[in-house]
């Protein structure tokens, strides 16, 4: 974690292009001024103006709301860093997490900055305990098509969720920044089944030829991608259709977008 500048007691005025920890501001009850395009968990961020993407921040609507913390991806939105820092008194950079512990770390941080460390351990608890299932498969490998395809890393929060989720994760998958114009045939054929997650919100059945005689499941784009409080829910949604030999897990939060109202969050209550 990376905190450039300073903090003058609890925020009061916040924007974030990190749609994993919006997702948990939300649930901790901080409200944010401004966000990227890509956070909709919950439904309600959408009301919330929008200041920049995954790889661009528009500097005169920051400089309109004048946060006094801004919350950055690391290192996708490194580029940022500099010229947020011009602008906002504090700039929060997180990397992404290794593992599920540090993501609970990351929670805990957050909770801390807003005064929240009693709720915010509590959510995090909640958290971690959702991560849980029977044993499924051995040599689980999860795909992820972007326009060019990802293969998580062994050393992954993507990796340890799928394990503690019952579908245990292929060993020796090295962190490199690394992307596939087809699909990486080689590693798929160590796997004993495969976890994809598709480019849009629908199965389209082509997309997933290459996986043909083999065990595997489909999600919407956008599912492990995020690790925010959906992600033990979505990777619940995941281990259960691999257990009933199931295709296709169509509704996933990316495409369900839950209000802080519905059904969905009743687990963090």
């Amino acid at each position: 974690m990376l905190l450039k500048g300073g903090l003058d007691g609890v925020p009061r005025v916040v924007v974030s292009l990190n749609p994993s920890v919006n997702e948990f501001l939300a649930l901790l009850g901080v409200e944010i001024a401004g966000r990227d395009a890509f956070s909709y968990r919950p439904a309600e961020l959408m009301k919330v103006p929008i200041v920049g993407t995954f790889t661009d921040l528009r500097t005169e609507d920051l400089k309109r709301i004048s946060p006094d913390l801004i919350i950055l991806y690391y290192p996708v939105q490194a580029h940022l860093l500099d010229v947020a820092s011009q602008i906002v008194k504090a700039v929060a950079a997180v990397p992404t997490p290794p593992n599920l512990d540090a993501a609970v770390a990351v929670f805990r941080f957050f909770a801390r900055i807003f005064d929240k460390d009693e709720e915010g351990d509590r959510l995090a608890g909640i958290y971690r305990d959702l991560f849980k299932g029977h044993p499924l498969y051995e040599d689980v490998v999860a795909v992820i098509n972007l326009g060019v395809y990802d293969v998580a890393c062994s050393n992954s929060y993507v990796a340890d969720a799928l394990t503690k989720a019952g579908l245990r994760y292929l060993r020796g998958l090295p962190c490199v920044f690394r992307h596939f114009e087809k699909p990486p045939k080689e590693i798929i054929e160590r796997a004993s089944f495969v976890v994809y997650e598709a480019r849009g919100k629908t199965y389209v059945e082509r997309e997933a030829e290459f996986l043909r005689g083999r065990e595997f499941v489909v999600t919407p784009n956008d599912t492990l991608a995020h690790y925010g409080p959906s992600l033990p829910l979505d990777v619940k949604l995941i281990a259960d259709a691999a257990a009933k030999g199931e295709r296709w897990v169509g509704r996933t939060s990316s495409v369900v977008r839950p209000s802080l109202r519905d059904q969905w969050y009743s687990p963090y209550k």
